[in-house]
């Protein structure tokens, strides 16, 4: 009788569609595991987590992400974590466990029939690039699906809304733009009710403007900054279409292993558009069309004017993805072409994002994503085998074995001095960000015993 009372008690609690929902999401968890524990990271994993090692929350937040160009809550989450005794091997579970709470949200909360859930989840940024590196873009796994969810209830519910959208203001640049988009989207749909100093509206906004100031006073670049943007001869029409394609079809030749030619990346922009369109006559639909264009306009502005790499691309889709989510209601108002359209472009992204899935993660478990933690090992070696040789460094990626020692480990960067351990992206700083023949010469010619 205790058993069939059980299995009741979950049925009450636990619908069909949400016990049928945990097949797919306890394999999800499975795929995170399997890529996560064969996963090297690389430099901007290890250098999100240096500043969060060597700073205090504080100093975190007014000093350490000052020439990062970002906002300090992916750090935060990492000095949390650091101080509960997370190893740098564990820090693809902080990036996995926020992938999982997404998963479950898009699973449990998304309108789409359950199979493009489920194939939803299983796409390449969703269950790989954003999931198993571990980056900032983590966070927008759970924020962005947890934000289309409640964009019906934004005016019934503002302060929750609100506070979502201020920590995803605070998460990236890119995301910043996001939330800048939807934070004028509100406050307009707002407005009536801000005029009647209605209270909930008003804290609402005060909340958002708020977390948006903090994001900015923390991620304003100093006068000395020299991080890395778009090359000044970039083409920024080029790089927006890029970005755009990565984050759908980027290629015509969609089995090919080698990057695309300009050719074959024209015809992934056609495909790409193929499927923006009936996304876009949703919107239409729905009378959001202005709101859908004004998102993928500033993150994609931004990416070709300002900066943008191909994993920015994750920020596109999942802003897809909310705009597919919030207007899905209205697919009845479309004519049956239209919804047949819409059907099968969704079904075929998914489906060219699942491949995408499934070659990155073979890729991650037989092939290293970074050379770092092998290099790490063999510095440590020698420095066991021959104590007070010196390391010096020359390029920015060096800094990706700094986690694996307990201070700076290179004599030429900050005097030797064991703080900080990542590297600061600024104009006086040496090394500086590139690796030439001229920087080597010198490098040698410092007497130094080991150079990375």
């Amino acid at each position: 009788m205790g058993d069939v009372a059980l299995i009741n008690g979950l049925r009450a609690a636990w619908p069909r569609a949400r016990l049928t929902a945990l097949i797919p999401l306890v394999l999800f968890a499975g795929l995170v595991i399997l890529a996560g524990a064969h996963h090297e990271p690389w430099f901007d994993e290890a250098q999100a987590w240096l500043i969060a090692r060597d700073n205090s929350p504080w100093s975190l937040m007014t000093k350490g992400v000052r020439y990062e160009g970002t906002p300090a809550l992916w750090h935060l989450v990492l000095w949390g974590v650091q101080r509960l005794g997370l190893p740098y091997g564990g820090l693809w579970l902080v990036s996995g466990a926020l992938a999982v709470g997404g998963a479950f949200i898009v699973l449990d909360k998304a309108p789409f029939p359950m199979a493009l859930r489920i194939a939803l989840i299983f796409s390449y940024f969703f269950v790989y690039q954003y999931a198993v590196v571990a980056r900032s873009y983590a966070l927008d796994l759970v924020l962005i699906p947890a934000l289309a969810w409640l964009f019906c209830q934004r005016l019934a519910r503002p302060l929750v809304y609100a506070g979502l959208l201020g920590l995803l203001a605070n998460t990236n640049a890119h995301s910043f733009v996001l939330a800048g988009v939807l934070g004028l989207e509100l406050l307009w749909s707002l407005r009536a009710r801000l005029l009647a100093r209605e209270r909930a509206a008003l804290l609402a906004i005060a909340l958002l403007a708020t977390l948006a100031l903090v994001a900015i006073a923390q991620a304003w670049p100093p006068a000395d900054i020299n991080f890395i943007t778009n090359r000044p001869g970039d083409n920024p029409a080029l790089r927006g279409a890029i970005i755009l394609t990565e984050a759908f079809i980027a290629r015509g030749d969609l089995f090919a292993l080698t990057p695309p030619t300009l050719p074959w990346r024209a015809v992934g922009l056609v495909l790409t558009f193929a499927v923006l369109a009936p996304v876009a006559m949703l919107c239409a639909a729905a009378r959001r069309l202005a709101l859908a264009a004004s998102l993928f306009g500033v993150l994609i502005g931004f990416s070709a004017i300002k900066y943008g790499n191909n994993w920015h691309a994750g920020i596109v889709f999942l802003t897809f993805v909310f705009c597919l989510w919030i207007n899905w209601n209205r697919r009845a108002a479309l004519p049956a072409w239209g919804r047949r359209w819409l059907i099968g472009a969704v079904g075929a992204l998914l489906a060219v994002q699942v491949m995408d899935t499934a070659a990155a993660e073979v890729r991650g478990v037989l092939s290293p994503y970074s050379g770092a933690p092998a290099t790490a090992r063999a510095l440590i070696a020698r420095q066991k085998a021959h104590p007070g040789e010196t390391i010096a460094v020359i390029g920015f990626k060096g800094f990706g074995v700094g986690p694996y020692f307990a201070a700076n480990p290179f004599a030429n960067y900050s005097a030797g001095a064991p703080r900080p351990a990542y590297y600061l992206w600024r104009r006086d700083q040496t090394p500086i960000p590139g690796v030439s023949e001229t920087q080597w010469r010198q490098a040698i010619g410092g007497g130094y015993d080991r150079l990375l």
